[in-house]
């Protein structure tokens, strides 16, 4: 955002010049009714009848050169006033100029005008009705003579009454090598004409004054027109974050001549004086006008600010979650910004991995220090960034052995300094800091755990499948039925924890009537049926056997008796 303020003057329009001190205006001259108001603007009439003014320079200029000429121009504030005001050159004389409807420039021969007409003098000049621009020549104001150049056009594009008592822009502009002049009105090309001016209007003679003139007769306006003084402080940037610089440099422009003095003010504490200050840094958050003011040859003053946002940075922070080798590790962003919000966020996990999130997780197979650093950037674009170390802690090594007799069981652990241990057997946990006796139920396979934790809560678990046996045993029975009833259909000891047996079962004749030498089977799979040798039934009475059992830790067990086949 931009704010002019003018010293001396009413606006400022703006100029592109080449050139510019040669076609200097110093020590103009205001003749006939024109009066100076400050030093770069003037009145040329007052609202009221037969008056004219003319204001010329004291030098002249060369139309060998190229110009770009900008000025304001104030028409008055009474529609349907007169009679108009023009922009003029000429070789004649600084005084020289008339009244009346030709604008003060009529007759002013030879000349070239740039002219505002805000009256209708009918179709006898050719004039249009509303306000209207054209380029005139020989101080003619018939548009329709030869001397009519280009026009007439309306003078605003939108067609609206100049005479609206507000602060118009008029340009124009010379192009020596394309012989082309421009006539603008608030930026709106209006009018051009292409020809050789200096041979064809001024006879070959390029050197010309060049000034306004105005006029009124029988109806009037209050016409007035301001040089243009133009600071042109210019940034590189006009958002930025605290910290960062703003190149500042200068494009003023005075119609005067030269712009001779600058003075910067950045609001934040420094100043210059120098036409271009450079690198401007802006430390602390917030919103500055930055003001230049400068002063041009003829000692006018003009000022300009622009406003310069300055953005706070974040402040990048996170947390960690403590992890052991192996586990997910949560980082959360905690940043801050005092305006704003933060919405872009860069991780380094320290591991060769990134994310993108305002959290991430990531899983550390390794223990050790890893330096996860965070980035963090702002809508406006503002950024900072966190480096810490985390920690991944080692996980211990749950290492364990057992012995067992029969049922009764020993849990031996290895543990290191600051090391706790459980075992978990048939669902129950088991502390331990070396030794664990345990008697199991039953002879079988079990799993049972060993969890093992360290001073930093870090943990690992062993799973052991064993298997345990109780002390070999068995019992004989003395009768049995093998009559199809499914119960008690066999001979055969119950047997715990034997691993081989021999049986021989004989009759009372001492014949045999059934063998077997082996490994012990599941139940029922072994053992007499009460058949001889497996073929007929033997009949009911007494028999003899002899057994044989091995158990599983090696002992032998033998035994001889009688048993009783009822049917």
């Amino acid at each position: 955002m931009f704010s002019t303020t003018v010293s001396k003057s009413i606006s400022i329009g703006i100029v592109l010049l080449l050139s510019l001190a040669s076609y200097s205006a110093k020590a103009q001259g205001a003749y006939g009714n024109a009066v100076q108001l400050s030093c770069n603007c003037y009145r040329l009439t007052e609202a009221i009848n037969n008056q004219g003014g003319f204001v010329w320079s004291n030098d002249k200029i060369s139309l060998e050169n190229a110009f770009d000429y900008t000025f304001d121009v104030y028409l008055g504030d009474i529609p349907g006033g007169a009679d108009g005001i023009a922009f003029v050159l000429q070789p004649i004389g600084t005084n020289v100029g008339n009244t009346g409807g030709g604008m003060g420039y009529a007759g002013i021969s030879p000349s070239l005008a740039m002219s505002i007409d805000t009256y209708d003098n009918g179709p006898t000049q050719g004039d249009l009705v509303q306000d209207h621009v054209a380029i005139m020549a020989n101080g003619s104001v018939f548009h329709n003579s030869a001397d009519n150049l280009a026009g007439p056009e309306i003078a605003l594009v939108s067609g609206a009454n100049i005479e609206d008592g507000l602060w118009h822009v008029m340009r124009v502009s010379w192009d020596p090598t394309t012989t082309i002049i421009n006539f603008y009105m608030d930026g709106s090309l209006r009018t051009t004409y292409t020809g050789d001016i200096i041979t064809n209007i001024f006879g070959g003679d390029p050197l010309v004054y060049w000034g306004f003139t105005a006029a009124t007769g029988g109806l009037n306006n209050r016409q007035e027109f301001c040089f243009s003084i133009t600071p042109g402080l210019t940034a590189d940037d006009n958002d930025i974050c605290a910290g960062e610089s703003v190149l500042f440099e200068d494009d003023s422009y005075s119609a005067l001549g030269e712009v001779v003095s600058w003075e910067w003010n950045f609001n934040n504490g420094q100043v210059s004086s120098v036409q271009t200050p450079g690198d401007i840094t802006f430390e602390t958050p917030g919103t500055y006008w930055v003001t230049q003011t400068i002063v041009d040859a003829e000692n006018c003053d003009a000022s300009d600010s622009l406003e310069i946002t300055v953005n706070p940075n974040p402040v990048a922070d996170f947390t960690s979650t403590d992890v052991c080798q192996g586990g997910e590790m949560d980082l959360v962003d905690q940043s801050t910004v005092a305006n704003g919000t933060v919405n872009d966020w860069d991780w380094d996990l320290g591991n060769g991995t990134t994310d993108f999130g305002s959290s991430a997780s990531v899983v550390y197979e390794e223990a050790g220090s890893y330096d996860v650093q965070l980035v963090v950037s702002t809508a406006a674009g503002c950024v900072d960034s966190a480096t810490a170390a985390v920690t991944v802690f080692d996980n211990p090594v749950a290492d364990g052995s057992f012995e067992s007799n029969s049922l009764d069981a020993t849990f031996t652990t290895e543990l290191g300094q600051d090391e706790e241990a459980y075992w978990v057997i048939l669902d129950t946990a088991y502390n331990t800091l070396g030794e664990l006796n345990y008697t199991f139920p039953d002879s079988g396979w079990y799993d049972v755990a060993l969890v093992v934790t360290n001073a930093n809560g870090c943990m690992d678990t062993a799973i052991y499948s064993i298997y345990v046996e109780g002390l070999p045993e068995y019992e004989l029975p003395n009768v049995f039925t093998p009559n199809g009833d499914e119960f008690n259909e066999r001979f055969q000891p119950e047997t715990y924890a034997m691993t081989q047996a021999t049986m021989k079962i004989y009759n009372r004749w001492g014949r045999p009537v059934f063998s077997f030498d082996g490994a012990v089977p599941p139940v029922d799979l072994w053992g007499w049926d009460g058949t001889i040798n497996g073929g007929a039934k033997a009949a009911a009475g007494t028999y003899y056997y002899i057994l044989n059992l091995k158990g599983v830790n090696g002992d032998n067990f033998s035994e001889q008796g009688t048993v009783t086949l009822l049917r």
